[in-house]
């Protein structure tokens, strides 16, 4: 029964990376839009802001191929996990050295969107300057 817990620990993370993706993948069309918007209605105008939006887009794309491999290795973690079950041992190993994998892709993708956040508040100031 405790080989079967281990194998299935990475699956249980998927949810939650998923939700992740969606709530990226989101923000990361919002800003498709408002590239869009800006470059139609103010082009003269909002340079700064354009080389802002570049750098949250990157940040997003970089978030996004992270958390796109945290489920791959999850789900591969899972799947080796449960090919290999019969052998305890290197079962474990691959299981908990795969989740592992897939954490740090998870929390590198999080601090990434923290660095995007932060950038988003700088957008708004400069919208709110250049309005004044």
């Amino acid at each position: 029964m405790e080989s079967i817990g281990i194998w299935l620990s990475p699956l249980l993370l998927l949810p939650g990376a998923s939700l992740m993706i969606l709530s990226t993948s989101n923000r990361f069309n919002r800003i498709h839009d408002e590239v869009h918007h800006l470059i139609e209605h103010h082009p003269d105008e909002s340079k700064e802001i354009l080389g802002h939006l570049l750098v949250r887009s990157k940040y997003f794309r970089n978030a996004l191929v992270l958390l796109y491999l945290s489920v791959s290795v999850f789900a591969a973690a899972g799947l080796l996990g449960g090919i290999t079950s019969g052998w305890s041992e290197i079962s474990t190993i691959i299981t908990i050295v795969l989740t592992i994998v897939g954490i740090l892709c998870l929390t590198a993708a999080s601090i990434i969107l923290i660095k995007e956040s932060i950038l988003s508040l700088e957008i708004i100031e400069s919208h709110l300057k250049q309005n004044d």
